[in-house]
């Protein structure tokens, strides 16, 4: 995860100890007052929340989580019909049962939540 850290004392540049090596950190300030470090270093992380400046020269200003990871989507483009998208979610390695492919709206279902698209298929209308 990655961390966010802010200082009120422009462009500072500061050393911590992670484990036992001096590292230097360079908080950068656009507006010359609000620096901004960010790192997702988990080391770093602790020996700056460790550290004698914490809380006093820099503070922790805000946590972001990593983005989701990326779906990949496989094209199916021999799929033309709803039939033949039925058709291909029953067979290996999908093996779906004639009930979760049962109608155009499950179909489509189906093919999002296993990440395949059927390039040829006509999307039903929704109304």
């Amino acid at each position: 995860m990655m961390k966010i850290y802010q200082t009120r004392l422009g462009n500072l540049s500061t050393s911590v100890d992670v484990n036992g090596v001096p590292r230097r950190v360079q908080f950068l300030a656009s507006d010359g007052v609000n620096g901004v470090f960010s790192t997702a270093d988990e080391q770093l992380q602790r020996a700056m929340e460790n550290s004698r400046g914490y809380g006093r020269r820099f503070k922790l200003s805000d946590v972001a989580q990593p983005a989701s990871e990326e779906k990949i989507y496989m094209l199916v483009p021999e799929v033309r019909s709803w039939q033949d998208a039925r058709d291909y979610l029953r067979k290996e390695p999908y093996g779906l049962s004639d009930e979760e492919v049962s109608s155009p709206a499950l179909i489509e279902q189906a093919a999002e939540r296993l990440n395949l698209i059927f390039s040829q298929l006509k999307k039903r209308n929704k109304r």
